[in-house]
């Protein structure tokens, strides 16, 4: 007995000192957990991270089940940390998030640490592969006067929030984004959302209890512990989270051990139940859906979780308004008395909001875990997902109306381009969009609303084929395009510009449509004859008005009138007027004519025709060649009986040919016939190659802006043959309606290789168009493309998916300055144009009075080389 008081009075003593060790004990393990939430704490506020807008196509409808694998697949950020972050207990925190303004409209935007961007990019473009993922600032405006609150579960985490599984018939983030709309100037609103992937150790307790069919309700209603309590909650959490990360990082994971543990576990309470040592319990419906409710969540991954809401606005009242249309967007969460999302205190209110704000601000967790809702991914893909299509129809959401398409393996592994169209940007990965020598000899078509990027591609090519040495001609019905190109002509090839501008009426070109080769004979003068009829019936054929009647005859009389001209010497478009109007020029001609046929025609069918009928069948012809008589331009270029540029030395000898036929200087119809010219006269040049070898034939690169005004039925049919002539089109127009006959259209797109389509708002291209591209694009989202954007298809050689391409920009720092654009100009005015000089008037003799005849006064045919213009002396 003595020895045990002895022992007694042992313990005794001891206990002032173990007290104090236990006391010491638990102040180091405070400070540590209090240290361990200051570092992580700290690590969130100073990691380096990157903003992203997240623009989700318009007819996004992901299921509720696809949004909670994706917050799984983010949850397993938690267990891919590495050994480091484990012992530092350094937790990846990113930040998802709904802002709205009344310029910006509302965005989705989604904050991430730099070390797990590409993780989260490749998820979240896996998860929808159509939506716009791009880098972007921070949206906070800290000048605004704002007030943050932030919301807390007010049951136990274990309770879930009312699941959100119909999108198709109801889906809440309607009326979470509804309450931002209708914002002033100085008015911001934002939804943010901290999540923090967590293992949480009490689910897989409930997991377990639910399994051995315990009493659980009773304890988890009992068991939301708020206040000092809390507190304690939060530390001895964190103690066992140290200890556990510290033997996770050390021995791996440990949850196979713990998964036999609980086998062995769920395994003797079946035993126990059988043998009626453990009695069964019996629930009620209620209670087994709640407990079912319970146990989906936690068997799902969890996240640690701040809700955020913030609201600026200069009114306080509209602020306050604001606040309790959100709150109310919340309550479709509730399950009344279990589980709801309420509003925390705010006292002091002024240095609580001021907190709250800077957490905002800067993304930070909950520093208590008492203060942090701890959520499944399903309460998470109900709280944020993207605007279900078929339901959510707030106004002013972010969204892309067409997609983007990837570009196809083909094109990233060939770089062996030609030339380059653009860029593919494809979920941060750059491509380039280019074609090769084969790709090019297929032809190119470009179409789209003007303003929406031709132009800017055009000019990209054009000036690499003529950096590159290439032979390439270019037709601007515009000008500025022309006047551009002059800027980055290389020093080395200003001797090859030929540059064509018939407003240039003091060095005109000379230009003439109806000019012979020299040295032809026999059968080769008489194709080269009928090469040049059937060019220009079919330049005129293009401008006759839609009004025009008797289209057939017009068309009869010019031929008959171009082939009878093409028997004199040096005649031009002119001599064609002249042997229709002047009687006494026929008179002169008929005769020399040794085509029988000619000659029936001018003495049978048009000389005993009547006055009237005359009238009519030469009224359109000579209304159209007439009206140039009366265009400077025109005149003094299509007067000359020589031609000074020679379109077989342009085409075999890689020269430059630049034309600005500006409308705006030109007029609509001297512009379109100057265009016609060219092409027809460069279809000729092509179609001479015949007689040179194939393999002789350098290839030539023509560029047409704006195609439907200057396309010839001819030409187009000479699509397919002319890339056996080296002749590569490249051909861009603004609608497909504007041709006025739809069978070119059909041509075009029967024989080009490469379609490039930008906006457009004609439906008839849409409907031409979409069958190139589908099933990769919908109806409606080439109408909705950005400028500058386009949606292209590669053919020529091996078929490919589409694509889609942003136009590239020329370098600012152009190879010329005004005084070397000049001399490009004089270069080519010395080369290829005649200084305008007009003829003196001849000298007026003095009338001698002679007696009346009353025989028929011979007329004398007028001089055809030159026409004054009206006012010229």
């Amino acid at each position: 007995m003595d020895k045990v008081f002895e022992l007694l009075s042992s313990v005794a003593d001891l206990l002032p000192t173990v007290g104090l060790w236990l006391l010491v004990i638990a102040g180091v393990v405070v400070l540590v957990a209090v240290g361990v939430r200051v570092w992580d704490f700290m690590y969130a506020l100073k990691s380096p991270h990157t903003f992203f807008e997240l623009i989700p196509p318009v007819q996004a409808a992901k299921r509720p089940r696809a949004t909670q694998e994706f917050f799984a697949v983010l949850h397993g950020l938690h267990t891919s940390r590495t050994l480091s972050d484990r012992l530092l207990r350094r937790h990846p925190h990113l930040s998802l998030e709904v802002t709205s303004t009344k310029q910006g409209g509302i965005r989705y935007i989604a904050r991430v640490p730099d070390d797990v961007v590409e993780t989260f990019h490749q998820t979240i473009t896996s998860y929808l592969p159509d939506m716009i993922v791009k880098e972007t600032s921070d949206y906070f405006a800290p000048q605004l006067s704002g007030q943050t609150i932030e919301f807390r579960q007010t049951g136990h985490f274990a309770f879930p929030l009312n699941m959100q599984e119909e999108l198709e018939e109801h889906d809440p983030i309607a009326y979470l984004t509804g309450s931002m709309t209708k914002l002033e100037a100085n008015e911001q609103v934002a939804f943010q959302i901290v999540l923090t992937p967590t293992r949480a150790k009490e689910a897989e307790i409930i997991a377990r209890k639910i399994l051995t069919n315990e009493d659980l309700l009773g304890k988890l209603e009992g068991r939301h512990t708020p206040g000092i309590s809390g507190i304690f909650t939060a530390i001895n959490s964190s103690m066992f989270s140290i200890m556990d990360g510290i033997g996770s990082g050390l021995s791996g994971s440990s949850s196979t051990y713990r998964r036999d543990s609980f086998d062995t576990q769920l395994t003797q309470h079946k035993q126990q139940a059988a043998l009626g040592l453990k009695p069964a319990r019996i629930l009620s419906s209620f209670e087994q859906e709640l407990v079912e409710s319970i146990h989906h969540k936690v068997n799902q991954p969890i996240f640690q979780v701040v809700i955020r809401v913030y609201v600026a606005s200069p009114n306080k009242q509209k602020r306050s308004q604001r606040i309790k249309g959100i709150r109310a967007s919340l309550a479709s969460f509730n399950v009344p008395k279990y589980q709801s999302l309420q509003a925390r205190y705010s006292f002091p209110r002024q240095l609580i909001n001021r907190y709250r704000t800077f957490a905002l601000r800067h993304r930070l967790p909950s520093f208590l875990h008492s203060k942090t809702a701890l959520l499944a991914t399903s309460e998470l893909s109900d709280l944020y997902h993207f605007p279900y299509a078929g339901t959510t129809k707030t106004e002013n959401i972010v969204k892309s109306l067409s997609r983007t398409l990837p570009a196809p393996l083909s094109l990233k592994k060939d770089s062996d381009f030609d030339v380059v169209l653009g860029v593919n940007r494809y979920h941060g990965e750059a491509t380039l969009i280019g074609l090769t020598e084969k790709e090019r000899e297929r032809h190119v078509y470009i179409i789209g609303g003007t303003g929406n990027g031709k132009t800017t591609m055009l000019q990209y090519a054009l000036v690499q084929d003529i950096c590159s040495g290439k032979g390439v001609a270019v037709i601007d019905p515009h000008g500025d395009m022309a006047e551009t190109l002059l800027r980055y002509v290389p020093e080395e090839r200003v001797k090859d510009v030929v540059y064509f501008n018939p407003d240039d009426l003091t060095y005109p070109i000379g230009l003439n449509l109806l000019e012979l080769d020299h040295g032809l004979e026999g059968d080769e003068l008489l194709r080269e004859k009928d090469l040049i009829t059937e060019t220009v019936v079919s330049i005129f054929r293009k401008i006759f008005s839609e009004d025009d009647s008797g289209g057939h005859r017009i068309e009869y009389m010019l031929r008959n009138a171009v082939q009878t001209a093409l028997t004199q010497e040096n005649a031009t478009l002119f001599t064609v007027y002249d042997l229709i109007n002047d009687p006494a020029c026929r008179k002169k001609v008929i005769p020399t004519l040794e085509d029988e046929n000619l000659k029936h025609f001018w003495r049978n069918e048009f000389g005993k025709a009547g006055g009237m009928q005359q009238v009519k069948m030469a009224a359109g012809i000579t209304a159209k060649i007439g009206r140039f008589l009366f265009s400077a331009s025109a005149k003094r270029i299509l007067e000359q009986e020589k031609s000074t540029i020679d379109f077989d030395d342009i085409i075999n000898n890689r020269k430059i040919l630049i034309c600005n036929f500006s409308k705006g200087l030109l007029g609509e119809d001297t512009s379109e016939l100057f265009g016609i010219m060219v092409l027809a006269k460069l279809q000729l040049a092509s179609l001479r190659r015949a007689r040179v070898q194939q393999s002789e034939r350098t290839p030539y690169h023509l560029y047409v802006d704006e195609f439907q005004n200057f396309a010839t039925m001819s030409f187009v049919q000479m699509l397919s043959e002319s890339r056996k002539y080296k002749l590569f089109l490249t051909m861009a127009e603004q609608s497909t309606s504007q041709q006025d006959d739809q069978r070119m259209v059909n041509i075009i797109l029967a024989n080009v290789g490469t379609v490039i389509c930008f906006r457009t708002g004609n439906p008839a291209d849409e409907q031409s168009l979409l069958q190139m591209f589908a099933p990769y694009i919908e109806q409606g989202e080439i109408a909705n493309l950005p400028a500058f954007n386009y949606y292209v298809r590669i053919a020529a050689v091996l078929s490919q998916e589409p694509l889609s391409g942003e136009t590239l920009l020329l370098d600012d720092n152009s190879t010329q300055g005004t005084a070397a654009r000049q001399a490009i100009i004089n270069n080519s005015r010395k080369a290829y144009a005649i200084k305008y000089a007009p003829k003196a008037p001849k000298p007026a003799r003095a009338k001698v009075a002679t007696p009346k005849r009353t025989t028929q006064k011979k007329e004398t045919p007028p001089s055809t080389s030159h026409r004054k213009l009206p006012g010229e002396e």
